[in-house]
């Protein structure tokens, strides 16, 4: 039963450092997000 916590965290550990140093380019994802929208084209109910 130990072997099998200390295996699960190892395996947790090397999962949570290869996915925090992935490559992370948020700053070139936003600016799809940076469009600005004309506000006349814009319809209420």
């Amino acid at each position: 039963m130990k072997m099998k916590r200390l295996i699960f965290g190892i395996l947790a550990c090397v999962t949570l450092m290869a996915v925090s140093c992935e490559p992370n380019n948020t700053a070139d994802e936003d600016q799809l997000y940076e469009q600005g929208i004309d506000k006349k084209s814009v319809k209420l109910k």
